[in-house]
């Protein structure tokens, strides 16, 4: 629409794009979402979508869940040392390309515009608009939001998180006999054994098996391919398997104390950083990134000021606080993996502090707590288990 200067434009239409979308659209904003791809896209992803982050959605998404994962295996190098079904479904498992599609269409439902196969270049402010230069042309708003994932343009366009730290992740979905479905069943598996800093993990879906490594630190990956190779060898559910497809992605590795606002223009999702540095979960993050980001927005625009600082400040205490917390429980486990993995296999109460943070019951930082009071009672648990 030529000319039209829009309430706001959000270039992405993944996970943290679409539910602003729809929160905007639903706070009756003139919403436009500038997505480069033709929907739906293949998304390298494990499609994990834990149980906190279906409670923060806006609306009901179960009509693209391939099936649930209720109960959780962890290894070591391959070798089995717990399986545990919880008793709650720890994640429902999706195809990115099937669950970014339907999201972006509640938010069109709800009265977003959507503009697909428009490669966004860059994004310039001006004093009461921002400019967005496209493929096709230019849009104008009066605030602009960057959902366009981990190597943003309008994040690099505008000189933010200049000192972005990413991991890398390599994923293979993976055709297996009857035999292999059947011995994953509805359990997750996580080997951080897999490969150094990092960890390997299987994901079940409805025909077939998500499986990936990631590496959990910044810097040059190399021989990510060779690991996986080496992760499916060494799992006995992926024996006599055939790799469907076979990508590689950056992973956030969570924001620095940086404003993730600039004027008119602000970031969510893995444009800003958000995830969890442990697992490098992204969604339940991109999901609570937009719902802090509406408000803030609204506000905003209802405001000759246009101020956008407290969203930064939301960022901080909400999340970046708790991924500080992931950061150093992170670096435990990828420091000592071993000890670490035959700790969480052997005792009950880092189970329930690790568990419940996973689900959400807990934050990282009433999980440090338990683990940092219960340390004794977890040596005795993992002792009394070794006799």
């Amino acid at each position: 629409m030529a000319g039209k200067t829009w309430d706001v434009i959000i270039v992405g239409a993944g996970p943290a794009g679409a539910v602003l979308a729809y929160l905007l659209a639903k706070r009756d904003l003139d919403v436009l979402v500038l997505e480069k791809a033709h929907l739906p896209r293949y998304k390298t992803c494990g499609g994990g979508v834990t149980f906190k982050t279906v409670q923060n959605l806006p609306f009901d998404a179960s009509p693209v869940f391939e099936c649930k994962a209720d109960g959780g295996i962890l290894s070591f190098a391959g070798r089995q040392l717990l399986k545990v079904e919880l008793g709650w479904t720890v994640a429902w498992t999706v195809m990115r390309g099937s669950f970014d599609h339907f999201l972006i269409q509640q938010a069109v439902q709800a009265g977003a515009h959507l503009e697909e196969g428009v490669g966004v270049q860059g994004v310039e402010q001006l004093s009461e608009r921002v400019i967005v230069n496209t493929t096709q042309g230019d849009h104008s708003a009066r605030v602009v939001v960057g959902a366009d994932g981990v190597n943003s343009v309008v994040a690099r366009s505008l000189g933010m998180l200049t000192d972005r730290q990413v991991g890398v992740a390599v994923e293979a979905e993976v055709e297996v006999p009857p035999s292999g479905l059947e011995a994953q069943g509805t359990y997750a598996t996580f080997d951080f054994g897999a490969l150094p800093h990092g960890y390997g993990w299987i994901f079940p879906k409805q025909d077939h098996l998500s499986v990936g490594v990631f590496q959990a630190r910044a810097g040059v990956a190399t021989g990510l391919r060779q690991r996986l190779d080496q992760f499916i060898a060494c799992q006995p559910a992926l024996q006599g398997g055939h790799i469907l497809h076979f990508q590689g992605h950056a992973i956030p590795l969570g924001t620095p104390p940086t404003p993730l606002h600039k004027g008119r223009v602000l970031l969510v999702g893995d444009a800003a950083n958000l995830a969890d540095p442990w697992i490098g979960e992204g969604i339940y993050y991109a999901v609570v990134s937009a719902r802090l980001a509406a408000p803030v927005i609204a506000a905003a625009l209802a405001d000759i000021r246009n101020d956008l600082s407290a969203y930064t400040k939301l960022i901080r205490v909400q999340v970046a606080a708790q991924v500080a917390y992931a950061r150093v429980f992170a670096g435990l486990v990828y420091r000592f993996p071993g000890v670490c993995s035959d700790l969480l296999s052997r005792s009950q109460l880092m189970q329930q502090a690790v568990f419940s943070a996973l689900r959400g019951d807990r934050t990282f930082q009433q999980m440090s707590a338990m683990l940092v009071r219960g340390w004794p009672r977890i040596l005795i648990e993992a002792i009394m288990m070794e006799e």
